[in-house]
């Protein structure tokens, strides 16, 4: 399929867990234009929380690169150490409401979407992902076509 193991492993995960991802482009966190809602879906059972999407990339529709974008909204909330550092690394209001029940809600999802797939892991390094290079550049041409 691809020479991107980063891929392959998207890919993998996909297909176990019956991955389905639908994104939301008017319902927004707090009126983040970064923030979109997002139906994600593993083995049947429904997530509904926010996703970061800064570069836009929800706009190619493609499944892998969805993927990935869901998998690291969980991998940032994993490595925030509280809700004050998560809130102001993402340019959010701790004190709206609906940025904190997102962040509450984020800490539910990721441990129930850590039960299903196992260590969660967006394959892709923040380095690739934010130069647009490698593997998400693939991923990103991947949904232009």
């Amino acid at each position: 399929m691809s020479s991107y193991p980063e891929i392959e492993a998207l890919n993998e995960i996909f297909i176990k867990h019956k991955v389905e991802i639908r994104f939301s482009t008017t319902d927004l966190l707090a009126g983040a234009k970064d923030y979109c809602a997002v139906n994600f879906k593993l083995e049947g059972k429904t997530f509904n929380f926010y996703v970061e999407d800064e570069y836009a990339d929800i706009r190619y529709n493609y499944p892998l690169l969805n993927l990935c974008l869901v998998l690291r909204e969980l991998e940032w909330f994993a490595q925030s150490d509280d809700y004050l550092e998560w809130s102001r690394d993402h340019h959010l209001d701790p004190d709206n409401k609906d940025v904190l029940a997102h962040f509450k809600n984020l800490g539910t999802v990721y441990t129930e979407v850590e039960e299903i797939i196992g260590e969660i892991n967006s394959q892709i390094s923040d380095w690739d992902f934010e130069m647009g290079s490698g593997a998400s550049w693939e991923l990103r041409k991947k949904g232009l076509t």
